[in-house]
């Protein structure tokens, strides 16, 4: 799920993936114990379906991950060998990731006069904005 591809991304998209990159996937897949040996199941694949897939009106079940993940990977899966993917490991694995610790190391906007003395403006839906150090 790279950007190998020549088409124009999405700066969004973009960003995003910059924050995952592959090797990053694949180490910490790897040194979390989410997989030991990479055959069926690619940590990386396996980290944007559960990242993308799942949420309000998406992919609500195990199986439809499962069908996601099987129409990325172009393989076939039991219920059981992709279910059992789901262990305290996984949990270390994806709480292993700071996209916010990423995003406040970006640069931030020059402000102006009035907004100079700020260098961190939380919002009620605690997102984080960057401001510059004095």
């Amino acid at each position: 799920m790279g950007l190998n591809n020549e088409k124009e991304v999405d700066p969004t998209v973009k960003s995003i993936v910059e924050m995952f990159p592959e090797d990053f996937l694949r180490n910490t897949a790897r040194e979390t114990g989410v997989v030991k040996r990479e055959r069926k199941i690619d940590p990386v694949i396996l980290f944007w379906v559960l990242t993308l897939g799942f949420g309000v009106r998406l992919l609500s079940t195990i199986r439809g991950l499962k069908r996601r993940y099987e129409e990325k990977t172009k393989t076939t899966l039991s219920i059981s060998s992709f279910y059992d993917r789901f262990t305290p490991n996984m949990t270390v694995f994806l709480h292993t990731f700071h996209a916010i610790e990423f995003q406040a190391l970006q640069p931030g906007r020059v402000l102006n006069e009035k907004l100079k003395r700020f260098k961190d403006l939380v919002t009620q839906g605690s997102t984080i904005i960057r401001l510059p150090v004095l």
